[in-house]
């Protein structure tokens, strides 16, 4: 199992690192999926409201950010081949992050509270400048540099600006500064969160877990590499131009850019599906195809924002942001935990006893019909809702 070809080997981390993230993670979308179905009727009009704001951050960061965390902690040394800088520094980043996410989501929904915006969100940088920190000191170490280490360098670059972004964001609530009107700001915040963070780790990792998951081979990464180049510029294009007032030709240019690069990814990711050996996909896989659909809805989608003002359309940035976060981000993640979790479980808790003793299979370790159920759930309330 310590072969490259594998999501654990010699260099992973303690798995109690990791599991940490993951059951936060875990604990997190449950009590983001409860506040969507008790306060369902509250979510409509506008999305600057404190409850969609706290439920988001629920999502964003208790969530989806929660379990990049742990996947990079053990990713990177397996796909890297190297060990993590230092696993303390892990250990520390997991409690400022968690009362920084705390912090922020109870702020939001008790948005006239006497707590500060700034406290939480200067909490959530530094964690997050710990985890670049340490992963940055893991990465320079490495010898063998692959495709998959350069989409989680730019990774990391972009989940700073990110965070940069939320801190003055937070400082304008509790103290207004920024000329410009806010929304403008939170609108680059958002882009820069979900593609150059959220988006470029998904392409990245994928890349090496997809045709490790269906034995795909002969296949070129091309279009990977021209995605990567086109989504970047777009990003740094919509990082510039959204300081002024006028946007002009300029947003349209680097929406264009970043939505070809998108489209080159999902076609890449076709071409490896296309050339798997694997023909039948399993509960992981499925819940993949599935999310990478919905990404391909969600970038039509926010494609044609740039044609008209989407804003004035009551609901219809709230049905995006589900679109982005439920339907394409969730799924994949709850699709990629039924491959990845049982696989370390069953390493860290069996692997040495193979052979001295019974130990069960990886697909004893969670029930497939369950799984099957999970998604037909999801698909069915991505479609209701």
């Amino acid at each position: 199992m310590n072969q490259p070809n594998s999501i654990a080997s010699a260099y992973s981390p303690p798995f109690r690192i990791v599991a940490k993230y993951f059951i936060a993670a875990i604990v997190s979308f449950v009590f983001m999926s409860f506040m969507l179905m008790i306060n369902y009727n509250d979510i409509n009009g506008h999305h600057f409201q404190p409850k969609i704001l706290s439920i988001t951050h629920i999502a964003t960061l208790g969530f989806i950010t929660m379990i990049i965390f742990g996947a990079m902690f053990q990713l990177v040394p397996v796909v890297l081949e190297v060990k993590l800088f230092r696993t303390i520094l892990a250990e520390i980043q997991f409690w400022i992050y968690t009362i920084g996410v705390i912090g922020l989501v109870y702020k939001f929904w008790y948005f006239g509270s006497e707590l500060s915006f700034t406290l939480p969100a200067i909490l959530l940088n530094v964690a997050m400048f710990i985890f670049a920190f340490n992963i940055i000191a893991s990465m320079i170490r490495v010898k063998n540099w692959n495709l998959t280490g350069t989409f989680l360098a730019a990774a990391i670059f972009w989940l700073i600006v990110t965070a940069i972004a939320g801190i003055l964001l937070a400082v304008n609530l509790d103290h207004p500064y920024i000329k410009i009107n806010h929304l403008q700001y939170l609108k680059l915040h958002a882009n820069v969160a979900f593609i150059g963070w959220v988006t470029m780790v998904i392409m990245g990792v994928s890349f090496k877990l997809i045709p490790m998951f269906t034995l795909s081979h002969g296949y070129e990464l091309s279009l990977a590499k021209w995605a990567f180049a086109l989504i970047n510029f777009g990003l740094f294009g919509i990082n510039w131009i959204m300081h002024y007032a006028d946007t002009g030709i300029y947003n349209l240019i680097f929406g264009i850019a970043i939505t070809i690069g998108l489209i080159l990814y999902l076609i890449q990711i076709y071409i490896i599906f296309k050339k798997r050996v694997r023909k039948k996909l399993d509960i992981g896989l499925k819940f993949s195809a599935v999310s990478f659909s919905m990404l391909g809805l969600s970038t039509l989608l926010g494609f044609s924002f740039l044609f008209f003002e989407y804003e004035n359309i009551t609901n219809l940035t709230l049905v995006y942001g589900f679109m982005v976060i439920v339907a394409y981000i969730s799924t994949l993640i709850v699709g990629q935990m039924y491959k990845i979790v049982p696989f370390l479980v069953w390493y860290h808790k069996y692997s040495s006893k193979v052979g001295i003793e019974k130990v069960p299979m990886l697909k004893d370790m969670f029930s497939e019909k369950l799984a099957e159920l999970n998604l037909y759930l999801m698909c069915v309330g991505i479609i209701i809702s």
